[in-house]
């Protein structure tokens, strides 16, 4: 059932511990650059009337907007370097993440960046709407249910069952929404790996290689999500039973020492779930890189078995190229350089 957690395990001994800690240290410089703008920000603001902090607060804004999207957005997606080079079993160091600002390669991840950015947020306002729309179809027939009732202050067995299957049936709308951004946000993943894999190729063809890498590969996306699905509960399910055994406690043994080893427990409980779930984090991270990389893998055979040549098609390439000779981060599968 993990079989892409184990193929990043796997392909990646000996890097993982390198990679995780990189990963970690790259997030709490950027948490900590974040707090430091925004404290620098408020500051001035303290010592201004509210009308005239308001507008200096505005602008500040925008501009932490504009260093996110051009300066912490590329580094972040420069972190997936690290998890590409780490299924490679590759050697790297800790300045693989800032390779992104180099040469040809930041006006590329800019361009990819913006494009799937705002078309994510044209789709999510679409489909909010649509699914908005369902809902309202589908609790109408509760408030004509309502209506009724405060009318004649009546309401029947019947009319208890179907708001019972509505509410239900909302319940299960609310879980099955969430499924399409979770697909949409996998695609988004594949495009940024894509642009690790081959940065200098043109945007759209970044693109169209991830759908192609998500639909076409043969890869078992649905094993990909239930996999990391069932990881995501595992510490949930730990905490919830950790949490009841101390309420046990609490509840048989009900004194001073045992309500101190009862706080004890949920305070260090707590922070055991934080820490797992960042590892877990770590490896469906590292579960979709492994799903990239075998079906990108899928489509280089394919593509080798039909002989198409490279000079008509440059979307495909060998599998068997390495980060070894990417100094200036033409990838892992170097291509033409092209500025659409």
């Amino acid at each position: 059932m993990f079989q892409y957690q184990s193929a990043y395990r796997q392909n990646g001994a000996g890097l993982h511990s390198r990679t995780f800690w990189f990963t970690v240290l790259i997030f709490i410089l950027i948490y900590a650059a974040v707090m430091l703008f925004m404290f620098l920000s408020v500051l001035p603001a303290i010592f201004m009337d509210s009308a005239w902090g308001l507008l200096w607060i505005i602008p500040m804004i925008f501009l932490l907007i504009f260093l996110s999207l051009f300066v912490i957005y590329p580094i972040t997606i420069g972190v997936l370097r690290y998890f590409a080079k780490t299924y490679r079993g590759v050697d790297f160091g800790f300045k693989e993440v800032f390779v992104t600002f180099q040469k040809g390669n930041y006006s590329k991840i800019i361009k990819l960046s913006l494009i799937i950015v705002v078309s994510y947020h044209v789709i999510a306002f679409a489909y909010g709407i649509f699914v908005q729309f369902l809902f309202t179809a589908i609790n109408a027939p509760i408030g004509i249910i309502m209506e009724r009732f405060s009318t004649d202050g009546q309401i029947n067995g019947g009319q208890i069952a179907l708001i019972i299957f509505i509410l239900l049936l909302n319940l299960l709308l609310i879980i099955l929404s969430y499924i399409p951004f979770i697909f949409l946000a996998i695609y988004m993943f594949l495009a940024y790996m894509v642009y690790i894999d081959q940065p200098l190729i043109p945007t759209m063809d970044k693109l169209k290689i991830a759908w192609d890498v998500m639909f076409r590969a043969g890869g078992s996306l649905l094993k990909l999500l239930f996999s990391n699905v069932v990881l995501f509960m595992v510490p949930l399910a730990v905490y919830f039973i950790v949490i009841v055994t101390g309420v046990l406690i609490a509840v048989l043994f009900n004194n001073n020492a045992f309500g101190l080893v009862f706080s004890v427990l949920m305070i260090g409980s707590a922070l055991l779930l934080v820490i797992g779930y960042i590892i877990i984090m770590y490896f469906m991270t590292g579960s979709v890189v492994a799903y990239y990389f075998i079906c990108r893998d899928e489509l280089d055979r394919r593509q080798a078995a039909q002989s198409v040549s490279t000079e008509k098609d440059t979307r495909y390439y060998t599998s068997e190229q390495s980060f070894e000779d990417d100094d200036g981060d033409e990838g892992q599968r170097p291509a033409e350089s092209d500025n659409r």
